[in-house]
C-alpha cells in the first residue's frame, strides 16, 4: 500500500471515530469559595469550556453549553463563587477554551467610574488585577459580543451563553464576624426562537443555582433560626420573588456594580420583592411556624412545568396546551412536585419543642369554588363565592371578581372551602401568616400527619387561621395556576382591627387579575363607570396585582394638577413605620404578588382617575372618579 493510501486510510479511520463526550457540568450551590490566597492576594484561574449540562437531573437529556471552571477542576453552573473580605487584592486570569468570542464582565473594581471587561477570542486569555473595594452582593458573567441582561429582547442573553454567571460576594473587612448566609443565583435558559425570531417563552428553564424546581435544593431550618439569603438575578427577565408564610426584611438592593445596604430606618418588610434583570437583593427572615413552604417567582409562567429536553421535548402546540391546560393525568395530591417547575425552592421548618397547632374555637366562613362551565367547554370559568346568610349560593353562580373576605386581627377563623368545580384545586392565602397545612402548596405544605391536600371535586377542606395583623391580602389558586387563575380563581382578603367596620365608600380596593379571554381586568371588569368621591375626604386605596404576567404594573393617581400626592401606609399587608409615610408622587410599581396601601385626600376639583400602566408608562386601563362637594 502506498504512503498516500495509508494516509487516506488513517484519515478515514480518524474521521469516523466518535467525538469524545463533553465533560459534565456540576451544579454549584455556592457553598465554597474559589481561588487560593498567595501572600494576601486571591489568585483565581478561570476557564470557559464547553460542557454537558443536565438541568433535570443525572441520566436525563443534556444541553451543550459553555461554562466557567477553575483551571483543572470540573465545570460549574453557576460558575465558581468568588468570596473575599473587603480590601482583598485579586488577580483573576480567564482563558476562553470555547469556540466562540466572549466578553467577560464583573471582574473589576466596583469604585471605578467604568467597570473593565475582557474581550476573549477562542483560545485567548486575559488577566485582571483589582481590589475588592466595595462590600456587597455582586456577580461576574460572560456573553457573546453585543448581548446583555437588559435591552431589547433580540440582544438579551437568552440562549447558549446564558449560564456564564458566577457570584462575587465581598464580606466585611477583617475583624468583623462573617455573616451566615446562602447565595442564590437566578438563571434562565431558552431552547430556541419562535416564528418571529424572538425567544420562545414556552421553551425556557428558570433556575436557582443551576437547576429548576423540583430539582432545586431543599433547605431545612428550625423555628427561631435567623435566615439570610443573597439573591442575584443574573437572568434576562424580571422576577417578583415571593416567600410563603413569612415576611422577610429587605436589607440591601443592588446590581453588578453597586450594592446599597439599607439603614435600619430604610429597611422594609415584604412577602414579594421585584428583581429586574441584573438586580440583587439581601434578605433576612425568621421562621416561627413549622412545616413545608416554598419560595418562588410569582410570574406564573416562570413556575409552570419544565419543558422536555431531547426525546422528551414537546412540539410547540403540545407545550402550549401543557402550560395552559395543566396536567389532567398527574397525581393531584402531589401537584407542586409533579405539575410545577422553574423558579421555585422548597423549605422545611422543624418544630420547636412544645409547639402545637392552634385549635381554638373559630368563626366560620363557607367559601365555594363554583363554575358555570361544562366538561365540553374549551375555556373554563371559575369563581370564589362566599355564603351569605343561611342559604348556599347556586352551584353555577360566579362573578369575575371573587368574594372579598373580611377577617379581623386576632380572631380565630375557620374557612370551609367547598369545591364544586370539575377539577382539583387548592387555595393559597397570599401574605397570611398561617400554619403550613393551610397554605395551599399541595405536595410540599404541612407536616407529619397533616399534609396539605388537594381539594377534589365535590370535596371540602377546612382552613384555619388567626390573622396576627390588620392589612390587605389576597387569595388565589395554587393548582394548575395558569388555567385556574385565568378562569377567575382570585380575590381580595382584608383584615381589620377588632371592632373596626369596613366602609366601602372610603376604603377602596383595586385588584388587577385575570379573565377567561383577553387582557387582565380591574376588579373583574373591563369597563369602569366613575366612582363618586367627596372633595376634602380622606380615602384609603388598597392596590393589588394577582395577574399571571404583569410584573411591571404601575398604579398612577392622575388629576388636573401636575403632581398628585399620596401617603404610603403599608406594603404587602405590613404597616410602614411612621418615618416611611411621607407624602410622595402618586405613582407606584405593584408587581404580581405585591400589594400597596395608600392614603390620599380628594382634591377640590377634577378630573381624577386611577390609571394602570405598564413598565414604560403606556395606559392599560383607568378607573375615573367624579368629585362632589361634601
Amino acid at each position: 500500500m502506498t504512503r498516500r493510501a495509508l494516509a487516506s486510510l488513517a484519515f478515514v479511520l480518524f474521521a469516523s471515530r466518535p467525538a469524545a463526550p463533553l465533560p459534565d457540568i456540576e451544579l454549584n450551590d455556592n457553598l465554597h469559595a474559589a481561588g487560593r490566597m498567595v501572600r494576601g492576594v486571591l489568585v483565581l484561574d478561570l476557564e470557559i469550556r464547553q460542557g454537558s449540562w443536565h438541568p433535570l437531573g443525572p441520566g436525563k437529556p443534556s444541553i451543550s453549553i459553555p461554562a466557567f471552571a477553575e483551571a483543572g477542576k470540573p465545570l460549574q453552573n453557576p460558575g465558581p463563587m468568588i468570596r473575599v473580605r473587603l480590601g482583598t487584592p485579586i488577580r483573576a486570569r480567564v482563558i476562553n477554551r470555547s469556540d466562540t468570542t466572549l466578553v467577560v464582565r464583573g471582574l473589576a473594581s466596583r469604585r471605578s467610574l467604568a467597570m473593565d471587561s475582557m474581550l476573549l477570542a477562542p483560545g485567548a486569555s486575559a488577566e485582571a488585577r483589582f481590589t475588592a473595594d466595595a462590600e456587597g452582593s455582586f456577580y461576574y458573567w460572560a456573553g457573546m459580543p453585543g448581548t446583555g441582561m437588559t435591552g431589547p429582547n433580540r440582544t438579551k442573553r437568552w440562549y447558549e451563553d446564558s449560564q456564564l454567571n458566577g457570584a462575587f460576594i465581598v464580606d466585611p473587612a477583617p475583624g468583623t464576624p462573617l455573616p451566615k448566609d446562602r447565595v442564590l443565583v437566578i438563571g434562565l435558559w431558552t431552547g430556541g426562537r419562535d416564528s418571529a425570531g424572538l425567544p420562545d417563552l414556552n421553551d425556557q428553564l428558570y433556575l436557582i443555582n443551576g437547576r429548576p424546581w423540583p430539582h432545586t435544593e431543599r433547605m431545612t431550618y428550625t423555628m427561631g433560626d435567623s435566615v439570610r439569603w443573597r439573591v442575584l438575578n443574573t437572568s434576562s427577565d424580571v422576577h417578583p420573588l415571593h416567600l410563603h408564610g413569612f415576611y422577610f426584611r429587605v436589607d440591601a438592593r443592588g446590581d453588578m456594580a453597586r450594592d446599597t445596604t439599607y439603614w435600619p430606618a430604610e429597611q422594609r418588610m415584604a412577602v414579594t420583592e421585584r428583581l429586574l434583570p441584573g438586580a440583587t437583593m439581601s434578605m433576612a427572615w425568621t421562621p416561627d411556624r413549622p412545616g413545608g413552604w416554598v419560595f418562588h417567582c410569582h410570574l406564573t409562567f416562570h413556575v409552570v412545568s419544565n419543558p422536555g429536553l431531547g426525546a422528551d421535548r414537546l412540539d410547540a402546540a403540545a407545550r402550549r396546551r401543557e402550560i395552559r391546560e395543566g396536567h389532567p393525568d398527574h397525581d393531584p395530591q402531589n401537584h407542586v412536585e409533579t405539575g410545577m417547575g422553574g423558579l421555585m425552592m422548597g423549605l422545611y421548618v422543624r418544630p420547636a419543642p412544645g409547639w402545637s397547632p392552634d385549635t381554638r374555637p373559630a368563626r366560620t366562613i363557607r367559601l365555594f369554588v363554583n363554575t358555570d362551565s361544562t366538561a365540553a367547554d374549551t375555556v373554563r370559568r371559575f369563581g370564589y363565592v362566599a355564603q351569605e346568610g343561611e342559604s348556599e349560593p347556586r352551584a353555577d353562580s360566579i362573578t369575575t371578581l371573587g368574594s372579598t373576605l373580611v377577617l379581623r386581627r386576632g380572631e380565630p377563623t375557620a374557612i370551609w372551602v367547598i369545591n364544586r368545580a370539575l377539577e382539583p384545586t387548592a387555595i393559597h392565602w397570599h401574605g397570611m401568616e398561617l400554619e403550613s397545612p393551610f397554605d395551599g402548596v399541595v405536595g410540599v405544605g404541612g407536616y407529619t400527619g397533616s399534609p396539605t391536600p388537594t381539594i377534589m371535586p365535590g370535596d371540602s377542606f377546612l382552613v384555619r387561621m388567626t390573622p396576627p395583623r390588620a392589612g390587605t391580602f389576597m387569595y388565589h389558586t395554587h393548582v394548575n395556576d395558569v388555567r385556574q387563575l385565568k378562569g377567575g380563581l382570585w380575590a381580595p382578603l382584608l383584615v381589620l382591627e377588632p371592632g373596626e367596620s369596613y366602609d366601602r365608600s372610603k376604603d377602596l380596593v383595586f385588584i388587577l387579575g385575570e379573565a377567561t379571554r383577553g387582557p387582565p381586568v380591574l376588579n373583574g371588569r373591563r369597563e369602569h363607570p366613575p366612582i363618586s368621591l367627596k372633595s376634602g375626604q380622606r380615602y384609603r386605596l388598597r392596590l393589588l396585582n394577582v395577574t399571571a404576567a404583569t410584573p411591571n404594573l404601575q398604579y398612577w393617581l392622575a388629576g388636573s394638577s401636575p403632581t398628585v400626592l399620596w401617603r404610603p401606609l403599608a406594603r404587602d399587608g405590613y404597616d410602614l413605620p411612621v418615618h416611611q409615610r411621607g407624602l410622595r408622587r402618586a405613582e407606584e410599581f405593584v408587581a404580581m404578588g405585591q400589594i400597596a396601601d395608600f392614603e390620599f385626600v380628594a382634591p377640590p376639583t377634577g378630573p381624577l382617575a386611577l390609571e394602570l400602566r405598564n413598565g414604560v408608562g403606556l395606559l392599560l386601563t383607568r378607573q375615573p372618579f367624579t368629585l362632589t362637594r361634601p
